[in-house]
C-alpha cells in the first residue's frame, strides 16, 4: 500500500475529523455534525460514533505499540444521550498498554457548539482494543503520528464534505434485503484503511444500517441505537463486505439484532461480528 492514505477523497476527509494527543496516554477527536452523518431523528449516527471514538483511541493507542503498528480488535459503547448540536467529541485515556492489546476508555460528548471537552455533555461510554501487529515495508507512513504530544490537525481539505450527499450514499453501501436487514458496502479507495482495506468506521456504518433497517421493519416505527458491541475478526480485503442480520428480540420497547459481516469475494469470510440494541422512538 503506497503511502497516500488517506487519498483526498475518502470518508475521513468528508468527515472533517480532527484530532489531537495534548499528552501520552490520552487523546481527542472531534467531528462536527451534519445533515449527511444524522439519523432522521437528528442524532448523530451510531457509525458516526464509532469513527470517532476509534480515532481517539488510535491516537492514545498508536504511540504505546511503537514501532509496531495496531489494529481495531473490538468496540463496546453505551449510550446515555445522543449528539445533536456538534461537535461529538471523543476524549480517550489509556487504560492499560500490555504485549499484545491495547485498551482505552472513551468518554463521547456533544460539544454544544464548542470545541471545549471540559464543557462537553457526556453522551456515552465506550472501551476500545487493538492489538499489535508487525510493521511491513509499504505500510502507510505513520511517523508524523509518534511524537508523545500531538498538536491538533484534521484530514479535511478545501474540498472535503458531503454536500447533498447522505452518509450512506457516500460510503456506497446499498440495501439489497431492507427486512432481512441485508446491506452491502463496496471495497473502493473511498472506504479503504491505510491496510488497503475497509476502513473499521465504515463495517460498523454498514452494521448499524442493517441492523437499524430490521428494526424498523419489524417494528413499524423509528429507533435509535443505544449500546453496541463490535468484535473485528479480520480484514475485509476484497469486499463487497455484506451483512446477515438476525433480530433477537423486538417488541414496542425496542430491539436487539445480531449483525455478521462477511467478505463476499472470500468465500464468504466472517469479517466481523455485531450486537446493537435499539430504542423504540
Amino acid at each position: 500500500m503506497p503511502n497516500d492514505y488517506p487519498p483526498a477523497r475518502h470518508i475521513l476527509r468528508d468527515l472533517k475529523l480532527e484530532s489531537e494527543r495534548p499528552e501520552r496516554g490520552r487523546a481527542l477527536s472531534y467531528t462536527p455534525l451534519c445533515p449527511a452523518v444524522l439519523t432522521p431523528s437528528g442524532a448523530a449516527r451510531l457509525g458516526l460514533i464509532g469513527v470517532t471514538a476509534d480515532a481517539s483511541g488510535a491516537l492514545t493507542a498508536l504511540i504505546e505499540a511503537l514501532p509496531n503498528r495496531i489494529a481495531t480488535q473490538d468496540l463496546t459503547y453505551t449510550a446515555s444521550g445522543f449528539a445533536r448540536q456538534g461537535p461529538l467529541i471523543a476524549s480517550c485515556r489509556l487504560l492499560r498498554a500490555g504485549q499484545r492489546l491495547i485498551t482505552v476508555a472513551a468518554t463521547l460528548a456533544e460539544g454544544g457548539g464548542r470545541d471545549d471537552p471540559d464543557q462537553a455533555l457526556p453522551i456515552g461510554q465506550a472501551i476500545l482494543s487493538f492489538s499489535l501487529i508487525p510493521n511491513r515495508p509499504g505500510n502507510a507512513d505513520l511517523s508524523h503520528l509518534q511524537e508523545p504530544a500531538m498538536e491538533r490537525r484534521t484530514m479535511a481539505l478545501a474540498t472535503s464534505g458531503f454536500g447533498d450527499t447522505s452518509l450512506w450514499d457516500a460510503i456506497g453501501l446499498d440495501v439489497v434485503d431492507a427486512a432481512a436487514g441485508v446491506v452491502q458496502v463496496p471495497m473502493t479507495d473511498y472506504v479503504r484503511n491505510s491496510f488497503g482495506t475497509i476502513n473499521g468506521g465504515v463495517m460498523i456504518m454498514a452494521a448499524e444500517a442493517a441492523a437499524e433497517i430490521a428494526a424498523q421493519e419489524a417494528l413499524g416505527a423509528p429507533v435509535a441505537a443505544t449500546s453496541l458491541n463490535y468484535r473485528f475478526l479480520d480484514q475485509t480485503r476484497i469486499g463487497p463486505a455484506r451483512t446477515q442480520t438476525t433480530l433477537m428480540r423486538h417488541d414496542d420497547q425496542g430491539a436487539v439484532a445480531v449483525v455478521r459481516l462477511i467478505d463476499t469475494q472470500r468465500d464468504r469470510h466472517l469479517a466481523g461480528y455485531a450486537v446493537i440494541q435499539f430504542a423504540a422512538l
